[in-house]
């Protein structure tokens, strides 16, 4: 044993030397060969193992775990959205997916071509650090007087203002161009700006169309609401609130910013209910970091997020949307009151005392013949804003779906309701062979559109009135217009235009009239005054109009229209002016064919009774959505982008 333990010890030797030197090398070479071929194939028989496994072992079809973060107060969302992120996987295990990748590949080179991927992107404006001073103001003193403030924005619930992109005083005019405030003199053709402020700079991405303003009784605080991306590339909400005061130097009292998009607000007995959209990417979440899937709120002191009390989610989520709503006091921005709703849509309704939000999804079941049978539903939920804090009142759940604000109105105690009804019936026909089911799946849809009226008792949110289908089949909602105890719907598909009246003085009768067909449709329709209804839409897919209705005993006939060929025009309720006290309708159209320079224009319509006349037609700058205009004195003042024109009318 020592003999061979020496000859072990030499691993410097030569091998050759150390065979013929020790009788029992050959012996331990062989050992050695053994256990290094043993070693290889346990070590191919393991890799072998582990890539069985690694291809054949099932996909999990369960969401991920999320135990770790019970401790966290929002939990029951985390589980929620957890649910709704997770992605089913599209092949049983690896196996499948090498195999299919490799039929793709071989598919590709068949084909000789590939599939492109179209890449969206939204047009920013870069800008940078916000300015709290006018730009190049003027140093002589400006004795400040006393303005009276008065309305411009035709809102849609009175003494509940909303805010738009122009508003007035008796002495001023204030209008926000873009970025930049303005303030304007009133005195005809030699009205000049008196002053301006640049709310953002020119490194700072934004969106320009969602930004409009309020301002107070007193005229010294306009409040400007806007919305852009924020260092951390996250979309906001900024409220700016401006000391206008001095028109010719206006300064920056106070602001604060949300994570999220801007969806809508109301300014009533000087507090500001601010109503807010945060989305967020499934594929960014990180339930480790709040501000991936939470909205939050930054009101000087850094981004908090809401708390999870304040939030509102429905069992099953549908959506990673949230609908935020809060209450401001106007002059100092303090938050009052905030609540959030996780998986809601867009559409709000502000009443005098509530807020009306929805939620759209779908509701399937098996008909007769083993049809899936789709229904739009929408739930609505219902918060008082009248105390100290935001209160849930309620519930109720129609059938269709809701067009915007407009198709909601709160009277006496009673929501009433009209959505565009729809029911999808989807067939399943399987090819049998023997007693197998074929894999492939033919699937046919029907569907019919509708419009329904609910009418919904606020005490105890149960339907106590409807009217169901009341269009010709395959009609949708293009407008609606509540006035008290009267409503009136316009429906269209295909180019025509039935406008409905109906009577809602006796809910357990409700009557209603119908046009018959009138050529085009309206997108908008507006209460006018002296039993006339002003429709504004078109004619056909090529020709604006506007077209004035009068209430018959038959329904609701045409009374006289304007119409403008080749011509856009916006869809922007605000961006009209109407004037009903002097019969006036001023907005901006685009000439698509025309061969002025300027396409873009601003008209005024006068109604004198039997017919509507053109009295203005301008070129003014900008897209007609942000265009604005108001008649005062006999002069019409219009705005545009940098731009701005006033005209004597009469």
């Amino acid at each position: 044993m020592k003999k061979d333990n020496w000859f072990k010890a030499l691993n410097l030797t030569d091998d050759k030397f150390l065979e013929e030197a020790n009788p029992n090398s050959k012996i331990i070479s062989i050992s050695k060969k053994r256990i290094a071929l043993s070693i290889i194939a346990a070590a191919a028989c393991f890799a072998l193992v582990l890539g069985n496994l690694w291809l054949f072992i099932p996909f999990s079809s369960n969401p991920p775990d999320v135990s770790r973060y019970s401790s966290s107060e929002y939990y029951g969302i985390i589980q929620k959205l957890n649910v709704l992120t997770f992605k089913k996987p599209q092949h049983k295990n690896n196996f499948e997916v090498i195999k299919n990748n490799i039929f793709d590949l071989f598919s590709f080179n068949l084909k000789g071509e590939a599939i492109e991927d179209i890449l969206y992107y939204d047009n920013m404006m870069d800008g940078a650090a916000p300015e709290s001073s006018m730009d190049g103001a003027k140093e002589e003193l400006y004795i400040s007087t006393d303005n009276t403030y008065e309305e411009i924005t035709d809102n849609q619930v009175e003494g509940i203002i909303e805010a738009d992109r122009i508003k007035r005083s008796d002495k001023h005019i204030y209008y926000l161009d873009n970025k930049t405030l303005r303030v304007y003199s009133i005195e005809g053709l030699n009205s000049k700006e008196l002053g301006h402020i640049v709310l953002y700079g020119e490194k700072q991405n934004y969106y320009l169309t969602k930004w409009e303003f309020y301002l107070s009784n007193d005229c010294k605080t306009a409040t400007v609401i806007t919305q852009f991306y924020n260092e951390n590339k996250q979309l906001c909400v900024g409220v700016v609130a401006l000391d206008v005061s001095n028109p010719e130097k206006i300064t920056e009292k106070n602001r604060i910013e949300i994570t999220g998009g801007y969806m809508s607000s109301r300014l009533t007995d000087g507090k500001l209910i601010l109503l807010t959209e945060f989305v967020f990417n499934k594929n960014d979440i990180n339930f480790g970091d709040e501000s991936t899937f939470l909205p939050q709120i930054n009101t000087g002191d850094g981004m908090k997020t809401i708390p999870a009390s304040f939030i509102t989610s429905p069992e099953k989520l549908n959506s990673t949307r949230y609908t935020v709503v809060m209450k401001l006091d106007e002059k100092t921005l303090n938050l009052e009151g905030t609540s959030a709703f996780l998986s809601y849509s867009e559409d709000v309704y502000v009443s005098k005392d509530h807020i009306f939000l929805t939620h759209v999804f779908a509701d399937v079941k098996t008909g007769e013949n083993g049809e899936k049978i789709r229904n739009s539903m929408t739930e609505i939920s219902c918060l008082s804003y009248s105390g100290s804090t935001f209160e849930k009142v309620g519930s109720v759940t129609l059938r269709g779906y809701v067009k915007d604000q407009w198709s909601m109105d709160e009277y006496e105690g009673i929501l009433r309701v009209v959505t565009t009804t729809n029911a999808t019936a989807i067939y399943e026909n399987r090819h049998s062979d023997g007693e197998n089911v074929s894999a492939d799946i033919l699937v046919t849809a029907t569907g019919q559109s509708n419009a329904s009226l609910y009418c919904v008792d606020l005490k105890s949110f149960k339907v106590v009135a409807e009217v169901k289908d009341f269009a010709p089949p395959h009609e949708e909602v293009q407008s609606v217009r509540f006035d008290k105890t009267t409503a009136y719907v316009c429906t269209s598909i295909e180019m025509s235009d039935p406008v409905f009246f109906f009577d809602l003085t006796d809910l357990n009768n409700i009557t209603y009239k119908d046009t018959g067909t009138i050529e085009g449709f309206s997108t908008s329709l507006i209460n006018f005054g002296n039993g006339k209804l002003l429709g504004i839409g078109r004619a056909d897919w090529s020709t604006f109009k506007v077209e004035i209705y009068e209430e018959t005993n038959d329904g609701v006939n045409g009374f006289c229209k304007y119409e403008l060929q080749s011509a856009g025009y916006s869809t922007e309720y605000k961006s009209y002016y109407i004037d009903r006290e002097n019969q006036l309708i001023g907005l901006g159209v685009n000439l698509y064919n025309s061969t002025e320079p300027q396409r873009q224009r601003y008209i005024v319509l006068y109604f004198d009774g039997y017919n509507l006349v053109e009295v203005a037609n301008v070129s003014l700058s900008g897209v007609s959505e942000l265009q604005r205009g108001v008649f005062i004195d006999g002069y019409m003042y219009m705005f545009g982008e940098n731009d701005f024109k006033v005209k004597k009318l009469f």
